[in-house]
């Protein structure tokens, strides 16, 4: 028997209903179709003269869990426009609010994972961890990226509660330490995921993936080793590789991420860097153009920017390969229908990012 049902995954970075309609035979996926809707949002107006505090304000709203790393990616390339980098302790702290949006993002992800797998104690387990790690990410910012994050550094000084909130991270990285060693070898889990979804490392380079997608293949590229940026040269995060390329590999590689996230945060906390958080810009911007690129919580996220001697003029983003209607029909096709949410959501797609790839 043949038969068509449409799949709409509550997957975290879905602010629309995304819809997949499935072909099926038996009890396995036959065919694909999948139609993104992008949206019809404009992220930055084609015009000229923008201010910072609006092109600031604009890119940390841009995606809800990866607020963090479009300010810091908009950041870096006005700071390579006017050759002006932030000083060193804005630098760690800036790398501390990446690494808690890392971890709060992945987190919310996996706990999406297992509620489809109706694993309730460990969804509440990774939602609560990532309800204390925003509470953190709010008491390092003030609660307001836009008002804390600044071109050549920071609006404000560390105070004693920044201290706090970033200390705070230690008990939470107790937790998901035993957490991820009690889950990952799970016998249950490894039975609903491995060879589930699989993206062959093959696979992965020739749709250009990057960031977790593509390390759960095998692939090792991630810009903060191999492209340093702000304190990340001398905070270098160990690499989180796996070599499956199934559902198993993808929440392997966002557990132990959100480790690691939160090992680097600790560092900062323990090991304060005193001196200014910001330094003074050029009065005049030179008319040219320059780009930077951090790597996001969903991977590479770079921004171009160019003025036109007195103000920016153009704002430019572009951000890791998403799940499009290829790669959705590569994980899902021979699949069981059963699995069919549990693969899209392994794969932690945003529509936020998607409608800027295919504008």
């Amino acid at each position: 028997m043949t038969y068509t049902l449409t799949l709409k995954p509550g997957a975290p970075g879905f602010l629309r209903p995304q819809r997949f309609v499935l072909k099926v035979e038996g009890e396995r996926i036959a065919d694909v179709e999948y139609r993104p809707d992008p949206g019809d949002e404009v992220p930055f107006p084609r015009r000229e003269r923008m201010r910072f505090s609006d092109i600031i304000e604009t890119s940390t709203r841009i995606c809800p869990d990866s607020g963090i790393a479009h300010g810091l990616a908009l950041c870096h390339a006005i700071e390579a426009l006017v050759e002006t980098p932030a000083p060193p302790c804005a630098g760690r702290l800036r790398l501390a609010a990446a690494e808690l949006e890392r971890a709060a993002s992945h987190l919310t992800t996996l706990a999406a994972l297992f509620r489809i797998l109706s694993l309730m104690p460990l969804a509440r387990s990774c939602a609560d961890a990532a309800t204390a790690i925003r509470a953190a990410l709010a008491g390092l910012t003030g609660g307001n990226a836009a008002a804390w994050l600044r071109p050549g550094g920071l609006e404000r000084e560390p105070d004693a509660a920044t201290w706090t909130a970033l200390a705070g991270v230690e008990p939470i990285l107790t937790r998901l330490f035993a957490l991820t060693e009690q889950t990952i070898a799970r016998r249950m889990l490894l039975a609903r995921t491995v060879e589930i979804g699989v993206i062959s490392a093959n696979a992965a380079t020739q749709y250009g993936l990057a960031g977790p997608l593509a390390r759960a293949a095998g692939l090792s590229a991630d810009l903060r080793r191999d492209a340093p940026y702000g304190a990340y040269a001398e905070l270098t995060p160990e690499l989180a590789l796996q070599e499956g390329g199934d559902v198993h590999a993808r929440m392997a590689v966002l557990f132990l991420e959100t480790l690691e996230a939160l090992r680097l945060v600790q560092r900062v906390a323990q090991e304060r860097q005193d001196g200014p958080v910001r330094v003074r810009l050029p009065e005049t911007l030179p008319a040219s153009a320059a780009s930077a690129a951090v790597e996001a919580p969903r991977g590479p996220l770079r921004y171009h920017v160019a003025s036109d001697g007195r103000q920016i003029s153009e704002v430019r983003f572009q951000s890791a390969p998403q799940l499009d209607r290829l790669l959705a029909r590569t994980v899902l096709v021979n699949a069981a229908l059963d699995d069919a949410a549990l693969i899209v959501v392994s794969t932690d797609p945003c529509d936020t990012c998607l409608a800027q790839l295919l504008t």
